[in-house]
């Protein structure tokens, strides 16, 4: 089965006051995580921080209507998601087979 992907938001930074509206999402911090379904689970997980700029004249959301659907909306609409899923998989498929080995000598 495929592994299933979910964005955490962890933090939205904004302008307390900007261009006569309040609250003004200038940055969104996030985890971008994917799971298998073995057991116990694998999840691996990308942090990141992506810019938002509001431009005067845009439809804008008061942050107490914001949802996280919208975050997630501007979210894939700056970031290539599918490479982001690619690099997930291959982490979760290394955590399964891994290729290196850490070895630790017991001499002084």
């Amino acid at each position: 089965m495929a592994n299933t992907y979910n964005w955490k938001i962890t933090q939205l930074a904004a302008k307390i006051h900007s261009d006569n509206l309040d609250n003004v999402i200038y940055s969104v911090q996030y985890n971008y995580c994917a799971k298998d379904n073995s057991d116990p689970v694998i999840e691996r997980c990308i942090m990141g921080s992506e810019s938002v700029t509001y431009n005067e004249g845009d439809p804008f959301i008061p942050y107490e209507d914001l949802t996280k659907e919208d975050v997630v909306g501007w979210l894939e609409s700056k970031l290539d998601v599918p490479s982001m899923q690619e690099g997930l998989d291959k982490q979760i498929e290394l955590q399964k087979n891994p290729v290196d080995e850490f070895l630790i000598p017991d001499w002084d």
